[in-house]
């Protein structure tokens, strides 16, 4: 039996673009587990026009052939971004799916490999979806439950082929679920530092203010670029990225489950959480039209769903290891889990957090999360 062809081709063409962002719905619309993003979010996402966070994006898109049949897809690109913040020469991959074949998983990372070459990079990273303020990790563990709002989903191939294409890896990131009603009484600890945080008169706390939202998401991703700057991968948002992510979450957000805490009256920590729209959309196969936009608004706001997602949370790094920094963070956040109940959620998938960020995993001890899955990120050299 002849060996299979496989052919690797540019996206070039607004036909192959297309292509190119449909060929995950087909790839896996027989999984149950996976949970069809929205297409025009998944279209907006590569348009600089739309989304600033690709703006600073040089990329090329590659579609991979397997005897004339479309079989997978990948992305190679250099972030802007990224080299202003870390002046480290590193390309990315992302946007990776293919068929069950682990050749043409291999020949598409070698496509990926020899463009970043061309651009003079000495080194290959990924996957991920322009950065890490966007979706980012290889799923490795936990493909037995459907991925959370904005989180990567994938088959547990990836992880071999990847690895012998001589792949190593630079972080595990991890996703934890949280029973918003598991784990009362607190534990000791966490009742004495919200007993301390009531008591404080240097500490104060307020919900989000839908009268001004814009300056509230403002103040929150200020202090996300100062509380996770030293985190692996970070890339500061932009005040065109601010705007830009008020903009998608304020239709969305829980006003009970977003919190901004005060020091001295100063806002130095915040946590937010949204729905998982993924609950809500199953089925849709990322379209609206033309009756799911109806479907979509009925699950909403009559028959509730019942997952939230914490994607964003911090504490100013000054007040890191502090008593009142976490007494302060311990009390925003049972606030917003309370404020999640209150709205008749059962569940909140924490995510992603670092391996070594024993804070944050404490934080999800503390709550009785279980860690559910864990997601890579892999570098290589190319010289």
């Amino acid at each position: 039996m002849a060996d299979s062809r496989i052919d690797i081709k540019r996206v070039e063409s607004r036909k192959h673009r297309k292509l190119f962002l449909d060929l995950p719905y087909r790839l896996h619309q027989a999984d149950p587990n996976w949970r069809a993003p929205l297409r025009f979010e998944r279209a907006a996402q590569i348009d600089p026009k739309k989304n600033p966070a690709a703006k600073p994006i040089t990329y090329q898109f590659f579609l991979a052939y397997k005897d004339g049949q479309l079989a997978g897809r990948i992305a190679a690109f250099v972030n802007a971004a990224h080299d202003a913040h870390y002046k480290d020469n590193i390309g990315f991959f992302g946007y990776l799916d293919s068929v069950a074949d682990s050749q043409v998983t291999l020949e598409l990372l070698q496509a990926a490999e020899n463009w970043l070459t061309s651009q003079g990079r000495s080194k290959i990273c990924g996957p991920a979806q322009w950065s890490v303020n966007e979706e980012c990790g290889l799923l490795i563990d936990g493909f037995d439950t459907p991925p959370a709002v904005m989180m990567p989903y994938g088959r547990p191939d990836y992880q071999n082929v990847i690895e012998r294409c001589g792949y190593s890896k630079v972080v595990d990131m991890y996703a934890y679920m949280s029973d918003l009603h598991a784990g009362y009484p607190r534990s000791k600890i966490i009742q004495a530092l919200v007993k301390y945080a009531d008591k404080s008169s240097s500490l104060s706390w307020r919900k989000l203010d839908m009268k001004n939202f814009v300056q509230d998401i403002e103040i929150a991703m200020d202090i996300f670029n100062d509380a996770w700057s030293e985190n692996w991968g970070f890339i500061p948002f932009s005040q065109e990225q601010i705007l830009h992510t008020a903009k998608e979450m304020k239709p969305i957000l829980v006003h009970d489950a977003f919190w901004i805490g005060y020091i001295d009256d100063r806002p130095v920590a915040y946590v937010c959480m949204i729905p998982d729209i993924n609950e809500a959309t199953k089925g849709f196969d990322g379209r609206l039209l033309p009756l799911n936009w109806a479907k979509l608004l009925w699950r909403l706001k009559v028959r509730k769903i019942k997952r939230l997602r914490l994607p964003l949370m911090g504490l100013r790094r000054e007040w890191h290891n502090t008593r009142k920094g976490v007494a302060l963070t311990t009390k925003i956040c049972e606030l917003a889990y309370a404020g999640g109940r209150d709205n008749g959620y059962t569940h909140c998938e924490l995510s992603w957090i670092l391996e070594d960020n024993e804070g944050m995993k404490a934080i999800c001890d503390q709550a009785q999360a279980k860690h559910y899955k864990t997601y890579r990120m892999y570098e290589k050299s190319l010289n």
